[in-house]
């Protein structure tokens, strides 16, 4: 009679023939049920001791669900989790969704959406849809082509793509990948910023990111909540480049009037500290006073714990331009490839179309504040107007 093992074995070759959902689950019944036959004894045979005998539960081995079936984005982290084992995946988990769901919309039926309308406008480029693919460092941590698969899923997606300066493939074999615009970030303390800018131009890149707050790189340590922002090094990038320069780290409408001062053509409100850190809290209430602040001077983009249409839906609502994503798009390329990071995105472009359509906004000029609830403690800065409604301090509850 075979061991435990063999039988293990013998059911892991036949995952590598899974197309669905309802085969993996068959293949774990198998194994279920072959571990089973293998513990007891034949009919009439001498039963064991047993005090000698272990206890064996049989549990079926996890299968790489088919990208085909999953169904939301956060079924991707679970994917990832099968792949990267623990270590390798810990630097990708984690949300904080404690703001965002305390944020309800408000549907709105019996409007013509038939002609909808997701393009965006983003420093001169005409963009699919407001997702972009935000900056992760070194990816061929997560996949063995990195940022080339990715670059090849955003674009198979029609999503730009934002590339890191601590990329794992050279910006130049990234760029021969895509075909949507590409934007490179780069660390506003970093002491590679003339090389990296030369790179950039190269590559023929649409804009360029600054970083602040968050020390000189990726893998560096994570910098103070209260650190000062370092605004020589946002003023050696834009006369450094003749592209837009995006600064990115804002969080307080004073720090986006600074940034507007200086030059910048874009800001992304933005927790990220650098490092491993935790993040703060949720960005989306951040927003909106950034919005006013700058006055639609220049457009205003958002990053941070973006896991659903939903999610990306109220942060137009608020005033944002557009909303990188991160961590999702490195689950998909962990998983599946450029597949998966094509998956994400147009996961998440379809969920968005999905809830501008159920809210009764066929475009984005027609999204607007009036269609949020933020439910909690008030924010009087969340007073926001637009042509024809605002959100009032009596809705926030």
């Amino acid at each position: 009679m075979p061991d435990d093992e063999t039988i293990l074995d013998e059911r892991a070759s036949s995952l590598t023939g899974i197309t669905s959902r309802r085969q993996a689950i068959g293949v774990g019944t198998a194994v279920a049920a072959g571990m089973v036959g293998a513990t007891m004894p034949a009919l009439g045979a001498t039963a064991q001791d047993p005090a000698t005998t272990p206890l064996r539960v049989p549990v079926p081995l996890p299968a790489l669900v088919p990208r085909a079936d999953l169904v939301d984005v956060l079924e991707y982290e679970t994917q990832a989790r099968l792949v990267l084992g623990p270590a390798k995946v810990a630097p990708i988990l984690g949300s904080d969704r404690t703001v965002t769901d305390r944020i309800t919309l408000r549907p709105r039926m019996n409007i013509p959406t038939r002609d909808l309308d997701l393009t965006s406008t983003l420093f001169g480029d005409q963009n699919f849809t407001p997702i972009i693919v935000g900056p992760i460092a070194d990816q061929k941590r997560f996949h063995p082509d990195g940022e080339v698969a990715t670059a090849r899923g955003a674009s198979a997606a029609k999503a730009a793509m934002v590339v890191s300066s601590d990329a794992s493939v050279p910006l130049a074999k990234i760029a021969q990948a895509a075909t949507t615009p590409m934007w490179l970030q780069v660390y506003a303390k970093s002491h590679k910023v003339k090389d990296v800018l030369a790179e950039a131009s190269a590559a023929k890149a649409k804009a360029v990111i600054v970083t602040i707050n968050a020390g000189t790189s990726a893998n560096g340590p994570a910098t103070s909540a209260s650190a000062h922002i370092d605004w020589a090094g946002v003023d050696a990038v834009v006369k450094g480049t003749s592209l837009p320069v995006i600064v990115k780290g804002i969080t307080r409408p004073e720090d986006a009037k600074e940034a507007v001062a200086r030059g910048a053509k874009g800001v992304v409100v933005s927790n990220y500290r650098g490092g491993n850190a935790a993040a703060l809290t949720g960005t989306l209430l951040h927003v909106a006073p950034v919005v006013q602040a700058i006055s639609d001077q220049i457009p205003v983009l958002v990053d941070g714990s973006f896991r659903r249409g939903t999610d990306i839906l109220k942060a137009l609502a608020f005033g944002a331009k557009g909303v990188l994503i991160g961590r999702p798009v490195i689950w998909g390329l962990a998983a599946y490839g450029a597949e998966g990071v094509q998956g994400v995105v147009e996961m998440l472009q379809t969920e968005l179309a999905r809830y501008m359509c159920m809210c009764g906004r066929p475009s984005l000029a027609a999204v607007d504040p009036s269609l949020i609830r933020v439910h909690g403690e008030e924010h009087p800065w969340l007073i926001l107007s637009s042509p024809g409604s605002q959100v009032l301090p009596g809705e926030l509850r």
